[in-house]
């Protein structure tokens, strides 16, 4: 038996439906996840299920921007 959980609303079944999220890969998958945020950003009214929902997907972009700033940090310098 699982505590600490709920059901989740038809809401929130419906947003991870229509862009379900998955960790990025590439910058085509960044752009259409930050799209995904703005979207929901630009509502006038903004809910639980939208925060949530929200914060799932601004996970996914915090780790992929740490992603590849560490692989831009590992490239070697190119001398002039």
């Amino acid at each position: 038996m699982m505590t600490g959980l709920k059901t989740p609303s038809l809401h929130y079944l419906e947003l991870i439906t229509l862009f379900p999220p998955r960790p990025i890969t590439n910058e085509q998958e960044y752009q259409a996840t930050q799209a995904q945020i703005n979207k929901i950003l630009d509502q006038p009214h903004i809910t639980v299920d939208d925060r949530a929902y929200l914060k799932i997907l601004s996970l996914t972009i915090c780790d992929y921007e740490e992603q590849t700033e560490s692989l831009l940090k590992d490239l070697p310098h190119l001398s002039s």
